[in-house]
C-alpha cells in the first residue's frame, strides 16, 4: 500500500503524538475498554483489551499501543473466549464492525517479520503488516474500588473537548473524568451557565471538584466551596477526535443526588458511576448542584428570586446536550436519574420548557 493510502491512519497517530504530555498520554480517541461486564470484583487476569478502532498498518498500530503503554493482544498470553469473544461479538452486533473483520494481535515470537490478526472467532490469520485493520492492545490497567483509585500517568489518557483537552484516566472497566466544570462560578444568588469549551486550553480531570456548600457532616471530605458546578463522567467508549458516527454514541444516564436539597455529593463512592457504564455500556455522568439556602433562597424582593440549584440542573443537561458527545454519548438519548428529592426535581424538569429538549426520559 502507497504513502497515499496510509494518510488517514498516519494523521491519526500523528494528532495523537503531537498534542501528549512528557509522559505520552494517548490523545487520539477511538478507543473502547473490552473487558468483562459481569463487574463481579475479578481481579485483571489479561483477558481483556482496549480496541483501537482507526484502522491502520501494524506498526502504525504498536505504536499506539505503546501511547497507551500497552502492547498488542498475544492469543498466546490470555484466553480469547473468556473475554473477547463475546466483547467483539457485541461489536458486531452494534452493528459498529463487520462479520468478516480481523484485528490485529501481537506477532508471533518465533518468525517476528510475520504479522497477524484474530477474527472473532478466535482464529488468527497471516496478513501483510501493511494492511489497515483496528488494533487490540493489551489492557493492564486495575481495578479499581470506592477506595483505591489509580491515576498515574500510566493510565491516564487526553481527550479533546469542544477545542479543549481534558487529562482523563482509565480502570479495569471504563474511562473517567473527574471535577469537569460544566458552569461558570456564578454570583452568589444568581443562575448558572454553561461552560463554553470552545477556547484552546488543558483541563486535569482527575479528580473530583468539591461539593456544594452544605454541613461538614454532609459533605464528602468534609469540604465544601461555592466554586463546585463539576461533573464526573465515566464511559466505555472514547470517540476519535475528528468525531464519531451517530450509531457509534451511547445512551446517557445523567445521575441527580438527593438529599432534601440541602445535601448530596456527585462524587459519594456508593453513586460511582463505573459498573453502569461498564455492564450497561452507557455513558454515565453526575454532576453538583447547589444546595440550602445558595441553592434555594427565596425573597419577595426581586432580587433573590431562589431555584439556584434547579438551575444548576438545567445549566448541567445543556452542557451535557453540546459537549457529551465528545465522551461518547449521544445526546439525544439522555435519561436523568436518581433518588429522594431528584423526583421533585424531575417533576421540575419537566415543566420548564427550556429543559424539556434537554433529556428524553426519567
Amino acid at each position: 500500500m502507497g504513502l497515499l493510502g496510509r494518510l488517514p491512519a498516519l494523521a491519526a497517530v500523528a494528532a495523537a503524538f503531537s498534542i501528549t504530555t512528557a509522559e505520552a498520554s494517548y490523545a487520539g480517541g477511538g478507543l473502547t475498554i473490552l473487558a468483562p461486564s459481569d463487574v463481579d470484583g475479578s481481579e485483571n487476569d489479561g483477558s481483556a483489551a482496549i480496541l483501537v478502532g482507526q484502522p491502520a498498518d501494524f506498526e502504525t498500530g504498536r505504536a499506539t499501543c505503546k501511547l497507551l503503554a500497552e502492547a498488542p493482544w498475544s492469543p498466546e498470553q490470555a484466553d480469547f473466549e473468556s473475554t473477547l469473544s463475546k466483547a467483539l461479538g457485541y461489536q458486531e452486533y452494534q452493528d459498529l464492525a463487520p462479520k468478516d473483520q480481523l484485528y490485529w494481535v501481537s506477532k508471533v515470537k518465533s518468525c517476528k517479520s510475520a504479522c497477524r490478526a484474530i477474527d472473532t472467532q478466535g482464529k488468527t490469520h497471516a496478513v501483510k503488516c501493511d494492511e489497515e485493520l483496528p488494533i487490540l492492545c493489551t489492557h493492564s490497567a486495575p481495578l479499581s474500588s470506592s477506595t483505591s483509585d489509580n491515576t498515574s500517568t500510566t493510565w491516564q489518557v487526553q481527550q479533546t473537548v469542544g477545542k479543549k483537552v481534558l487529562t482523563g484516566y482509565r480502570d479495569y472497566h471504563v474511562w473517567k473524568f473527574r471535577g469537569v466544570r460544566f458552569a461558570d462560578t456564578p454570583a452568589r444568588f444568581t443562575y448558572s451557565k454553561a461552560a463554553s469549551y470552545e477556547d484552546e486550553g488543558e483541563v486535569d480531570a482527575l479528580l473530583a471538584g468539591e461539593d456544594c456548600p452544605q454541613t461538614v457532616e454532609d459533605a464528602e471530605g468534609g469540604t465544601s466551596s461555592e466554586d463546585c458546578l463539576f461533573a464526573n463522567v465515566w464511559t466505555p467508549y472514547l470517540p476519535p477526535t475528528g468525531g464519531a458516527d451517530k450509531k457509534e454514541l451511547k445512551p446517557v444516564m445523567v445521575y441527580i443526588y438527593g438529599g432534601a436539597f440541602t445535601s448530596g455529593s456527585s462524587k459519594n463512592a456508593y453513586k460511582d458511576g463505573t459498573n453502569l457504564a461498564a455492564r450497561g455500556d452507557v455513558v454515565v455522568i453526575a454532576f453538583n448542584y447547589r444546595l440550602g439556602s445558595i441553592g434555594f433562597l427565596n425573597l419577595n424582593d426581586g432580587v433573590h428570586n431562589g431555584n439556584y440549584g434547579i438551575s444548576d440542573q438545567v445549566t448541567a443537561l445543556e452542557w451535557i446536550s453540546k459537549y457529551i458527545k465528545y465522551f461518547g454519548g449521544d445526546p439525544d438519548r439522555v435519561t436523568i436519574f436518581g433518588e429522594s428529592a431528584v423526583a421533585r426535581a424531575s417533576i421540575c424538569s419537566f415543566g420548564i420548557e427550556k429543559a424539556k429538549r434537554l433529556f428524553h426520559g426519567a
